[in-house]
């Protein structure tokens, strides 16, 4: 098995991500009984297993930028109108998981004060609306991309504006976060939450290019580094809190952290898109520049 992913287009890749998630979760679900407080995610205490995990993702990271940085000229991307139906059934597991965002996102507009004590327009209304507006077009991208898939047409290719959707509903994650008026160095929580989310805006960016043709020459190996990247930053902020919620602990949890399952359907998705859509670029490919470069 090993062997056979090491011979895939992206599978050293792979490989550093397996080995990092392996021990990053287990390290990461310990430190809710250990080092966080509960209910606000601030660390109690700093002992070996924040250094471990932070020495974990960072590596994580650099090894896939590196591999992937160096493999930039190798690699392509896959747009024959085949069937790939398990990175059609994980486009659809996205396309639920950005469904059930934008129903959290509404439940969340429920709690907020719709003009503040100053008798201004909240501005999180606005940005909750825009992260649900956002995730509802997500969805819609994401199905059409796994029916094309199942069916084996390249119908989703031709929705370049729609499949920026991600990038933009990532981005109001994003911007969502910022409103949080935490320390968030202290709240490892909310810190992952948004390493992770960046990570996504870029992985959505190099695929929307790639997947839709435009102007995606060498773009290729950042689907990979920040795939990989942005699926184990998933990980580590899912299962550990999902894990929490199924065995009754959920009050270790942060108030600003809850179970978002988006999160893991994205990070499947990710790891589909790595492991199926890149491939070997053509020797003839290749050796085109070279070609080029010795007429010059």
């Amino acid at each position: 098995m090993i062997n056979k992913i090491l011979k895939s287009s992206f599978g050293a890749g792979i490989i550093i991500f397996a080995v990092a998630a392996v021990i990053a979760l287990p390290v990461r679900t310990l430190q809710f009984f250990t080092v966080l407080e509960n209910g606000t995610g601030f660390y109690a205490k700093t002992d070996w297993s924040v250094y471990l995990l932070y020495a974990v993702i960072a590596a994580a990271f650099f090894g896939l930028c590196i591999f992937g940085f160096m493999r930039r000229k190798k690699l392509a991307y896959s747009v024959e109108a085949v069937k790939r139906p398990g990175f059609g059934i994980l486009s659809l597991t996205a396309a639920a998981g950005a469904v059930i965002n934008a129903l959290q996102s509404f439940s969340f507009l429920n709690g907020e004060e719709i003009i503040t004590r100053e008798g201004k327009l909240n501005p999180t209304i606005l940005i909750l609306a825009a992260q649900a507006a956002f995730a509802a077009l997500s969805a819609i991208y994401f199905l059409a991309l796994g029916l094309s898939c199942i069916k084996g047409s390249a119908a989703a290719s031709k929705l370049r504006i729609l499949s920026l959707s991600p990038v933009i509903w990532s981005i109001f994650r994003l911007v969502h976060r910022f409103t949080h008026t935490i320390s968030y160095i202290r709240v490892s929580d909310l810190m992952f939450e948004m390493l992770m989310i960046a990570a996504f805006i870029l992985f959505f960016m190099a695929f929307a290019q790639c997947n839709s043709q435009v102007n995606s020459k060498g773009l290729e190996w950042k689907i990979g580094s920040y795939g990989l990247t942005a699926a184990l930053l998933a990980l580590v902020c899912f299962v550990p809190r999902f894990i929490m919620t199924l065995t009754g602990n959920a009050q270790l949890l942060s108030s600003y952290s809850v179970v978002e399952y988006c999160d893991f359907a994205l990070a499947l998705f990710a790891i589909s898109a790595v492991s199926t859509r890149l491939t070997d670029r053509a020797p003839e490919e290749e050796s085109v520049p070279e070609n080029a470069s010795a007429e010059e």
